[in-house]
């Protein structure tokens, strides 16, 4: 095979190239891409196959296309259920969409890269539980806590992190986990506090609270959101805010529930 493969529309079946395009454009959305950015690399990737009308759309929860291929006109839809945040996978999905477009490799080929993305591990446990830690220890500096409020808060974001993973695996709906979420950084970061003043270490548990509490924020979101606005998409971007409010409003509660039972 030469590094570059000829591309011929009559080569490919027209169900096979209408199913690879919804499923990178359904792993791009599910690994964090903008809806924008899905929309480009699926219209492109049709479009080099001499597709016509192509109608793609986009929203956090679906991807929809609407196309002609070979005279024959297609539709298909793809539910998305979960989303995660994954932003050396997302890169190399859109690569892909651009390789297979410019010609670099054929349906077959890209198929296979899609499959080798798929079964690649997301990410080193250790490193990600170490950078919950981290993000949680450092941020309580911002509200000027001291080393003792980070030591605290350092190890409670880690432990909701891992709690928070637990829970995702469990299946709970959206807003029950995210209370569920808030209840147990509010659990971890009280704990570890009264575990602290036992060996005589004094520490403010609003700013403990703050660390592992901010390891679940929806940051990404926010901004995805906002970009998606910004490029256009208005009813996709504000699905993104909307669903962002509503993870920081279960957060709220999950927190409020814990202290209103301890204070």
């Amino acid at each position: 095979m030469t590094s570059k493969e000829t591309q011929n529309i009559s080569t490919y079946d027209n169900e096979e190239i209408l199913i690879f395009a919804i499923t990178l454009g359904k792993r791009m959305l599910q690994a964090g891409a903008e809806t924008y950015r899905v929309e480009d690399s699926v219209s492109r990737v049709l479009k080099s196959q001499d597709a016509r009308h192509v109608d793609v759309f986009v929203i956090p929860t679906a991807v929809f296309i609407s196309c002609e291929i070979n005279g024959e006109k297609m539709n298909i839809f793809e539910r998305i259920k979960e989303t995660n945040i994954d932003l050396e996978r997302f890169q190399a999905l859109n690569q892909i969409s651009r390789d297979f477009s410019s010609g670099v490799y054929g349906l077959e080929k890209a198929k296979e890269e899609l499959d080798k993305i798929s079964d690649t591990p997301k990410f080193n446990m250790f490193w990600s539980w170490l950078g919950a830690c981290a993000g949680g220890g450092f941020f309580i500096f911002l509200f000027d806590g001291g080393i003792v409020e980070f030591v605290v808060s350092f190890l409670a974001s880690g432990f909701t992190v891992l709690c928070f993973n637990a829970l995702s695996r469990l299946g709970f709906s959206f807003f029950i986990k995210n209370v569920i979420g808030g209840f147990i950084a509010g659990l971890l970061g009280y704990s570890f506090v009264k575990l602290a003043g036992i060996i005589g270490l004094n520490c403010d548990i609003n700013l403990v609270i703050i660390g592992p509490l901010m390891t679940l924020v929806p940051g990404v979101a926010i901004t995805t959101g906002i970009r998606d606005i910004i490029s256009g998409d208005l009813v996709a971007g504000n699905a993104k805010i909307m669903e962002a409010v509503f993870v920081a409003i279960g957060l709220a509660f999950g927190v409020g529930i814990l202290l209103r039972m301890v204070v």
